[in-house]
């Protein structure tokens, strides 16, 4: 019996023990004050991980000494030694380098010099000065139109490679941990328009990705993937931009 009880006091003095030893903490972006979801926390020396909630908070088996290493994609990694078992408030800073402007290899696309028939063709037609004009219908509604249509698509495709250069595969990769049908499905969702690209700098398009994931994660599974093409229905608009 004696040593039932002894057994008891033992379990009970180390589980009042490993709870006294719960580190707590919170995280936030340094720039923004806003709490950090998400943040991988890790014991270096145990091993033990865990991570932020949507408050930002976390805690973690630790003790005096050893070595907590912080990490979030799209923010400079963390790391600190453990000198008191006081709460903790950890600011992370925006890894800006991570949206520094995609090198574009290759020859530039320019569709003025690269489809200069095109553009020529598209121009309104205009009269010379004293010559009479004559208008054929067939040639202005066939060949002319279809330059007309081409002339928008290269038009379009310059804005989107504009849009490209920021905002791509790359860098929604670096800041979540989205792949394969989900990071599509994404990409397509919280395209921003170039006009609403221009008003943001680096930090406000590093906010607006993990705002855009967060309200992504929410979605239904069926949502968080593109439509099949048959009987599909298009996305809604972005709300974010």
């Amino acid at each position: 019996m004696i040593k039932v009880l002894t057994l008891v006091m033992v379990l009970l003095f180390l589980w009042i023990g490993v709870d006294a030893q719960m580190l707590p903490g919170i995280i936030k972006d340094r720039s923004s004050n806003i709490k950090l979801e998400d943040v991988s926390v890790s014991n270096q020396n145990t091993g033990a991980s865990t991570q932020t909630n949507k408050e930002g908070a976390f805690k973690i088996a630790a003790s005096l000494n050893q070595i907590l290493i912080f990490y979030k994609p799209g923010y400079k990694p963390d790391t600190l030694l453990i000198t008191d078992m006081k709460p903790m408030i950890r600011y992370f800073i925006i890894e800006n380098k991570l949206l520094n402007t995609v090198e574009i290899k290759g020859e530039a696309f320019n569709p003025e010099v690269q489809y200069a028939d095109v553009y020529r063709k598209a121009k309104v037609i205009s009269a010379d000065q004293n010559k009479p004009f004559t208008f054929y219908p067939s040639k202005f509604f066939s060949k002319d139109r279809f330059a007309r249509r081409f002339k928008k698509r290269l038009e379009q495709e310059k804005l989107e490679r504009k849009i490209d250069i920021r905002f791509n595969d790359r860098v929604v990769k670096t800041m979540t941990p989205l792949t394969g049908k989900e990071l599509d499905c994404f990409m397509v969702r919280y395209r921003p328009t170039l006009k609403a690209l221009n008003k943001l700098d680096q930090d406000d398009l590093m906010i607006y990705i993990m705002n855009s994931y967060k309200a992504f994660k929410l979605l239904p599974a069926s949502e968080r993937v593109l439509p099949s093409l048959q009987g599909s229905q298009p996305l809604p608009a972005n709300l974010g931009l």
